[in-house]
């Protein structure tokens, strides 16, 4: 039989002869296609490591109990506060240049910003860590703060070294190492929770991960990030030599607007654990960090792997002249429909399924997790339309828009913390004031494709 099958842009066209094959044959067509075949290859990869993680974690959760997972809860939470925007975004932009030469500018740029922000860490958290210990309710001692900048240091290192590796497609590394980070960091919680399972034990081999991911990636990358000609070219573009200070200049809209908006969605993330555990206790904190892990794991498994995914398509596209609307309501509406077993699973039986697997002290996490799986379903199904914000020109807006929701989710907390003295009700306020605005977000995001479709037209 005869397909027509065309190729513009890493998009196939097929002609209406394709529904005249058999279920293999689309099978075996579908991953034919470099979009989905990308997306499979990153998916499988954050699944598997996502399986492990869930498959050790009943073990690990009596091993350790809530106060120590709190006492880790507090410490990411102030650090990723911190790390997720060390390279000031300017890793995320590597996917976009034409050429590699100023893909690797990029590169080195965001290197240089991680080590300056590090060093600004570690002087601060070296002169301050006893009143930041006792700001943030963290109940170790203070000294393990210091693991702080190191953290931020590695989790630099990690965003350029992941987008270059999905800029050279190489799906298939960052799934490996997902896979092996995974099963080394669990591994060792629970042989090493046997002997001392307590909260900086958690803490440390948390920084042996990271270490061992940054090792991983660099490993991936290197051949093709240190040698002059490089396989995974935009557009057959040519490399062309290009300063520090140029791609600076020309990404600068990455610092001064996704880096803001980074670390107001990573506060917003965070602020509930460090809440939590000044207002309340740091057992409150440890429950919160489970519920939000396990409720996160569609947008980690699916969401988060595939969102480089989906810029590098919403790039080119925009590159093409191609209308962005239909990628974005595609990619919107597939992710609806897949939210909609898992969110609505934990929405129905949370507090049960947190008693069987994780023992019966974490029930008070399923009921956490109940209430959550109403922003993270949508928070789910923003992934496509987040990855064109910077596409459609919306980074300032968006900041501003970032700015708004944070606030609203911080009074949530507090309202429900202070006023209605409900750990649960300050959770319940903070998803449903966080949902709605996501659903304002996709809303916004289609709708400015209008605007960009009569601009370029």
């Amino acid at each position: 039989m005869e397909k027509n099958i065309g190729n513009r842009g890493g998009v196939h066209e097929i002609s209406d002869y394709s529904g005249m094959l058999t279920p293999l044959q689309r099978i075996r067509l579908l991953k034919s296609y470099s979009f989905i075949r990308s997306a499979t290859v990153a998916i499988s990869g954050a699944a598997t490591a996502q399986l492990i993680t869930v498959a050790f974690s009943p073990l690990i959760t009596r091993l350790y109990g809530p106060e120590a997972f709190g006492v880790v809860a507090v410490f990411s939470a102030a650090v990723m506060i911190i790390a997720s925007v060390s390279d000031l975004m300017y890793g995320a932009a590597i996917v976009l240049p034409h050429s590699d030469q100023e893909a690797r500018s990029l590169f080195k740029l965001s290197i240089i910003t991680c080590l300056i922000v590090a060093l600004i860490s570690f002087i601060g958290f070296g002169i301050f860590r006893e009143q930041v210990a006792h700001a943030i309710g963290f109940t170790a001692s203070p000294a393990l703060l210091m693991l702080g900048p190191l953290l931020v240091l590695l989790s630099g290192f990690c965003q350029p070294l992941h987008h270059w590796l999905y800029r050279v497609q190489r799906f298939d590394a960052i799934s490996r190492i997902s896979v092996v980070e995974a099963i080394a960091n669990n591994t060792s919680k629970v042989t090493v929770g046997l002997i001392v399972a307590t909260a900086p034990t958690l803490l440390i081999l948390g920084v042996m991960s990271q270490i061992l991911q940054t090792a991983l990636l660099w490993i991936g990358a290197k051949p093709t990030l240190t040698c002059r000609d490089t396989a995974g070219k935009v557009d057959g573009a040519p490399n062309s030599s290009i300063t520090i200070k140029e791609v600076a200049y020309r990404f600068r809209d990455f610092p001064l607007f996704r880096a803001p908006q980074k670390w107001l969605r990573q506060l917003s993330y965070n602020i509930p654990s460090l809440l939590l555990a000044a207002l309340l206790e740091p057992a409150a904190a440890g429950f919160y960090l489970l519920a939000n892990r396990v409720i996160r794991l569609p947008n980690t498994v699916i969401a988060e792997a595939a969102g480089p995914v989906f810029l590098a398509r919403i790039a080119e596209a925009s590159h093409q002249s191609e209308s962005l609307r239909p990628i974005l309501v595609k990619g919107t509406a597939a992710l609806a429909i897949l939210g909609l077993i898992p969110f609505g699973l934990m929405a129905i039986a949370g507090p049960w399924l947190f008693g069987h697997v994780f023992g019966s002290e974490w029930r008070v996490a399923g009921v956490y997790a109940r209430w959550l799986s109403l922003s993270s379903y949508f928070a789910f199904l923003a992934v496509p339309t987040l990855a064109a914000i910077p596409i459609l020109g919306l980074q300032g807006q968006f900041l501003i828009y970032e700015i708004a929701v944070t606030v609203i989710g911080i009074a949530s907390l507090v309202f429900g913390a202070l006023l209605l003295q409900s750990e649960i009700a300050a959770i319940a306020l903070f998803s449903t004031m966080s949902a709605l605005a996501i659903i304002l977000q996709i809303v916004w995001c289609l709708i400015c494709c209008d605007s960009r479709t009569r601009h370029n037209e």
